[in-house]
């Protein structure tokens, strides 16, 4: 029987993908693997495990989580022939949903029995890799509120934390600036996409894909308190991208300064400390998954 090292964060899903280890387990021998469960510990050990795992030979690291903990494994995999591949058990699980994968468990083992590596892109900033979403601004406060308030939970948790910041949050003024463009203004917010979806479902980058060479740069200018209950439901299918002040450029590298220090997530994970300068850039092909 096969076996195959998968990192299972037990506090992804808002606890419950701990308690579907046995399920996971069971699903996994149906197709004749052997799973090697390593639970996590703390914030950091995903990284630390999918080092150890790479170090050791593994052809595959399966992450069982959400995309924090895809991001975790993923740093430790970026550059090498280690694949990572994706059990989805989070809330959001956006990253697997651009890679066409199924949410549901057994399928989703299915796809891990009978798939193969498929080299995608990888976003950099500030030194750290992120796999499918940057968010600098009011999508980055939108994640600290989900991340930090235990009882917002699934899609839904995104959409009440979504409002609450419509209601909340300040303009910030940012000097953007990509290649051979700039922007310079009042802004809600910046994401930088590798995939079209972010924060459990928004359709922030309809257009980008994880294995294109490029990211996509979305900005949000800035509304009336107000205006934004109507507006931010828009960012749900991607129709925000017809209003005026908003610009969606795919670019290869890019330069964020805002005019006071930020929360920024990365696919959902929140830097150690608010910043208000990030480069970013994109690694073409530099991570195996497996699909």
């Amino acid at each position: 029987m096969r076996t195959i090292p998968v990192v299972l964060n037990p506090v992804a899903g808002r606890g419950q993908a701990g308690e579907r280890e046995e399920e996971v387990r069971r699903i996994f021998r149906e197709f004749s693997i052997q799973p090697e469960i390593f639970r996590t510990e703390a914030p950091g050990h995903a990284q630390e495990l999918g080092r150890e795992l790479c170090a050791q030979g593994a052809e595959v690291v399966v992450a069982a989580g959400g995309d924090g903990t895809l991001h975790g494994v993923a740093q430790a995999l970026v550059g090498t022939s280690t694949a990572l591949g994706i059990l989805p058990l989070g809330s959001g699980n956006d990253y697997a949903r651009a890679l066409g994968l199924p949410p549901d468990v057994r399928a989703a083992v299915e796809r891990l029995a009978q798939g193969g590596p498929r080299l995608v892109d990888v976003g950099e900033a500030n030194g750290r890799f992120y796999l499918n979403a940057l968010g600098m601004g009011i999508d980055g406060q939108i994640a600290w509120d989900y991340l930090t308030h235990r009882f917002l939970r699934g899609e839904l948790g995104y959409l009440l934390a979504t409002v609450f910041e419509a209601l909340r949050f300040r303009p910030v003024g940012m000097e953007v600036s990509a290649e051979d463009w700039r922007y310079a203004g009042n802004l809600l917010t910046v994401a930088v996409m590798n995939g079209p979806w972010a924060g459990g479902g928004f359709l922030l980058a309809p257009r980008a894909r994880p294995d294109d060479g490029l990211l996509d740069l979305a900005l949000l200018g800035h509304y009336p308190r107000l205006v934004r209950l109507a507006v931010l439901p828009k960012t749900r299918d991607g129709s925000y991208l017809s209003l005026s002040r908003t610009k969606l450029v795919p670019v290869q590298r890019a330069r964020i300064r805002a005019e006071r220090p930020l929360v920024v997530h990365m696919d959902g994970e929140l830097l150690p400390e608010r910043t208000s300068l990030l480069e970013v850039e994109v690694h073409p092909k530099a991570l195996a998954v497996w699909v």
